[in-house]
Order: C-alpha cells, then sequence, then structure tokens
C-alpha cells in the first residue's frame, strides 16, 4: 500500500525519517529557535521535492535488482555529503544569530558535530553488542525469546534510535569535554602533515616525468581515485594544522616555510586525476560513476589552487585558507544539491551522453558499450530510452543515424544479463566476422592463413566480439607473421580492436602460435 507502491515518495519519507531527527538531535539545545524548524521545514520539503523527482520512473513493483538500488544509493551519498557540510553551518548560524559564519566558530562546530555522531554511533553499537550478547548467552540455555526480540523491527528502531538519541545528548551537553578530545586529535593529525608533505613531493616528482606520456596517449598513469585520496588526506592534515586559524602550529619557522611548498605539488597531482578522469569521460562517454569523478577532480582542482595561493601569501601561516574553505564548500554544498533535482541530475545527464555517443558511433563496439549502458546501468529511464532508439523516435535530422542502431539496439534489449553481451546471436557473429575477415590485412602479403589459424581467429574473435570493429574510421585489423621469440619460427600477430590513443591507433593484440601442427593462442594483451 501507498507510499510502498511509489519509490519516489518511499525514499523522501525515509530520507525525512533518517536526517530529520539526526539534525534535531544534534543541534537539540536550539530546539526554541525558530529558525531551527524553518531549516527543518526546509531540509524535509528540498528531500520529498528531490526523491520524487529523482523517482518518477520507477515503482516498487518494478524495482529492477541492483541497477536501481545503485541508483538509490548514488542518491543518498551526495544528500549525506551535503547534510554534513549544512550541519555545522547550521548550528554556527544558530550559535551566532546571524548568516555571515565566523570561520573559527565554523571550525570548531564541524568537529563537535561529526565527533557527536561518531561517539554515538559507536555508542549505539555498543549497546547492541551487549544486547546479541544477551541472547547469545540464553540461547546457550535453550532460550530463544531474547534472539527473536532482538531480529524483530519493532524492537530495533525504537531501541536504535532511543540508544542513539541518549549518546547525543550526553556527549553534547559538555562543549569542554569534547573540546578536549578534538584538540588532542588534531594534535596528532597535525604532525602527520610533514609526513604526507614528504609523499606528496616524493611522488609529485616522479609523477612529472610521466606527464608527457600521459598528455600524448591519453592513458593513465595511476588510478585518479589513488591520486584523489591522497589530496584529500594532504588537505585534512592542513586543516588539522591550521586549525581555526588563530595561532600558528607549533613546528618551527623552517618546517613551516617547507610546508608552504607542498600545495603547489598538490596542484600537479589534482590536475593529473582531472586529466585522467575527463579522458575517461571523452572516450567512454558520461555516467554516473564518472560524473561524481569529475565533481571530485575538480574540487581537488579548486581546492588545491586556493591552498597553493594561500601558500604564496605573506604573513601568517596559509592565512587563506580560511576564504577558501568557505568559498569552496559552499560553491560544493550548492553542486551536490543541485545534483539532487532535475537541473544536474547524474542519470539524466549520463542517458542523454550514451544516447548522442550512440548515434555519433562510429564503431560497433562503441554502439554497444553505449547501448548496453541505456540497457543495464542507467534503470527505467535508460531501457525507455533504448526503446525509443528502437522505434526510431528520435530527432529528424538524427533519423538516418539511428537506421544503423535500431538492429543493434534491438538485439540488447532482448539480452536479460549483461555478461551475455559478448555472446553473440551465431548468424550475426558469422556475418560480422566474414565483414571484419574481408577487411584483414596480412603481413607479408604472400603469407597464407592456414585453417587451424583461421578457425582459432574465429573462435577467439567470437569470445571478444566488441574488436570486430570493421565499419567507421577504424583502421583495418592486421595479422602479421613474425619471429616474435627467436626460435626461427613465426607467430601470427594480430592487431585490432577500437583505434585510440594519440596517435590515434589499433591497440589491441593478440598472439597465435604453432604447436603440435595447430595454431592456438599464446598471448593478448593492449599496446601502450
Amino acid at each position: 500500500i501507498w507510499p510502498a507502491t511509489d519509490l519516489g515518495m518511499l525514499i523522501g519519507l525515509y530520507l525525512n525519517v533518517i536526517f530529520l531527527p539526526l539534525t534535531l538531535l544534534v543541534l537539540w539545545r536550539y530546539r526554541g529557535r525558530r529558525n531551527l524548524w524553518l531549516a527543518l521545514a526546509s531540509i524535509s520539503f528540498f528531500l520529498l521535492f528531490s526523491a520524487i523527482q529523482a523517482f518518477p520512473d520507477i515503482s516498487v513493483e518494478t524495482f529492477v535488482g541492483s541497477t536501481d538500488e545503485d541508483r538509490v544509493i548514488e542518491f543518498f551519498l551526495p544528500w549525506g555529503i551535503a547534510w554534513l557540510i549544512t550541519l555545522p553551518m547550521l548550528r554556527t548560524a544558530l550559535e551566532t544569530n546571524q548568516w555571515r559564519i565566523p570561520y573559527a566558530t565554523l571550525f570548531r562546530n564541524s568537529w563537535r558535530s561529526y565527533l557527536i555522531l561518531a561517539e554515538s554511533a559507536i555508542f549505539t553499537g555498543l549497546v547492541w553488542l551487549l544486547l546479541l550478547l544477551c541472547a547469545a548467552l540464553f540461547q546457550i540455555l535453550g532460550n530463544d525469546f531474547f534472539k527473536a526480540l532482538f531480529t524483530n523491527p519493532n524492537f530495533i528502531y525504537p531501541v536504535s534510535t532511543f540508544a542513539f538519541a541518549t549518546a547525543t545528548q550526553l556527549i553534547g551537553s559538555s562543549d569542554r569535554f569534547i573540546d578536549g578530545v578534538i584538540e588532542q586529535i588534531l594534535d596528532l593529525m597535525k604532525w602527520l602533515l610533514p609526513l604526507a608533505g614528504f609523499i606528496v613531493v616524493s611522488f609529485s616528482i616522479t609523477l612529472i616525468p610521466k606527464l608527457p606520456s600521459l598528455f600524448t596517449n591519453h592513458e593513465k598513469v595511476v588510478d585518479s581515485a589513488i591520486l584523489l585520496a591522497l589530496i584529500a588526506a594532504t588537505l585534512l592534515l592542513f586543516n588539522a594544522a591550521y586549525r581555526d586559524g588563530t595561532s600558528e602550529p607549533a613546528y618551527g619557522h623552517w618546517l613551516r616555510q617547507a610546508l608552504r611548498f607542498v600545495p603547489a605539488f598538490l596542484v600537479v597531482i589534482a590536475l593529473t586525476a582531472l586529466y585522467s578522469v575527463s579522458v575517461r569521460w571523452i572516450d567512454g562517454g558520461l555516467t554516473p560513476s564518472r560524473y561524481w569523478a569529475m565533481v571530485t577532480a575538480s574540487f581537488a582542482v579548486l581546492y588545491t589552487a586556493g591552498y597553493c595561493y594561500a601558500s604564496v601569501r605573506s604573513g601568517f601561516w596559509l592565512d587563506a585558507i580560511k576564504q577558501v574553505n568557505l568559498s569552496v564548500s559552499t560553491i560544493l554544498l550548492i553542486t551536490l544539491l543541485a545534483s539532487l533535482t532535475p537541473v544536474a541530475d547524474p542519470l539524466r545527464l549520463s542517458v542523454g551522453s550514451q544516447v548522442e555517443r550512440a548515434l555519433q558511433a562510429s564503431t560497433t563496439s562503441i554502439q554497444i558499450s553505449a547501448l548496453s549502458f541505456l540497457r543495464f546501468d542507467a534503470g527505467e529511464r535508460g531501457r525507455s530510452e533504448l526503446n525509443r532508439i528502437i522505434e526510431g523516435s528520435v530527432p529528424k535530422d538524427r533519423a538516418q543515424a539511428t537506421t544503423n542502431l535500431r538492429e543493434e539496439a534491438r538485439r540488447i534489449a532482448n539480452i536479460n544479463q549483461k555478461t551475455a553481451l559478448s555472446s553473440m546471436d551465431p548468424a550475426i557473429a558469422a556475418t560480422r566476422y566474414t565483414q571484419w575477415r574481408s577487411t584483414l590485412r596480412v603481413i607479408p602479403t604472400e603469407s597464407i592463413i592456414a585453417s587451424s589459424l583461421e578457425e582459432a581467429l574465429r573462435s577467439d574473435l567470437m569470445l571478444s566480439s566488441l574488436i570486430l570493429d570493421f565499419d567507421g574510421d577504424v583502421p583495418n585489423a592486421s595479422l602479421v607473421f613474425v619471429d616474435l621469440n627467436g626460435d626461427a619460427i613465426d607467430e601470427a600477430l594480430l592487431i585490432a580492436g577500437t583505434a585510440r590513443g594519440e596517435p590515434r591507433q589499433l591497440r589491441d593484440y593478440r598472439v597465435f602460435r604453432m604447436t603440435d601442427g595447430r595454431w592456438i593462442k599464446s598471448a593478448s594483451g593492449t599496446l601502450r
């Protein structure tokens, strides 16, 4: 029954039930303020509105496994981060009774709020450990009453709420105690900054020589997630050292000056991560994960550039950090909230990007990649767009482009599992292989392809059909007979796949060799 039949409303109500009490518990001392209740009402309205807008085409009856579950998670996470940014800002505004937020107060309230939430979660976990121990003890005696009670949702929800609420009030009632814990944490963290700075500088010095190959080959030097994690950790430690900006860290003059150079190297790392993410976006189109990777990398550049600016200013050590944190955090908050609305919905933008990619695809593999995203990774919205392509319901100026897509879209629409993409209908596969084989270049040209090699080629390419790219502007695949291991017997080196990199060229290879009178595949990989 409603609201369980309306996923958007259901998620909106869940968000209200989770985040409104949490906000009120952390800000309980300001419960008499009218502004607090206005803020809670605004949060409630925004959560309901954004959830209903985000899931207009999904009902509980048509909820499709992990794809739609991922969509829900992708909605929860940006809101959770936005709430963590909003909570200390709201607390500071209520405490100072003004919307122009003093940085020192905001810094203190941020750590207080997060520490209250963390300690309350730990307290609630310990309560449940004791209850589970109680259930286990009585179960030893053959009494399952407490096990049945403690696993009943009617017991779990109120007890968890009561334990968490009790913890927030006990912890939040003593700011002096919280401030003492914060001081200890920050004192420990600030001494990690010199180590982090050494890692950043040494890694950057090693990275810089590799940048030319990154830019020319459009290849990732390292995983951008690792780069972004390094940036986030280092910026956090800078904040632990800077604190509220009222006093310089007790590092000593030379160490403070040396640390001023670290943000410049962070900018290099952030730009490298942004470039790496951009290459993935350009090559594979936009997806929700790439959307958030771009957002993360972009804000890493903004933060590191701001910290670099703060480091070159004279006077108090990195004093401009307060302006950077306030400004960039506000922009980040607006970006996160916008992503929860139709204005910047990652899924809507990703579906549009992949539809455009499918329409403009120069190769079959690009078409399959874009269409499979619509079929398996974009929920009901993506499946609707896939059906529109099948029906030819696209702008008139793209009607010709969809003619070549409709058959492939129809085939993918009939596949039930993504893992089945690599296997093709035998008739279609045979036709595509025949077309691909007719364009294959043999080097030297007088070389003869034995029947067993022909069969090895056909078998391997049927299993990896995405490299059968014989259309568009993709260069013809080449089969080169050459002695690769110095045994005076030629191997067959197949260079095929999708052209990529700079200069654009085929980069997928397979090596076939003669064994016991038959050709078999002995190696495969990607050329750098």
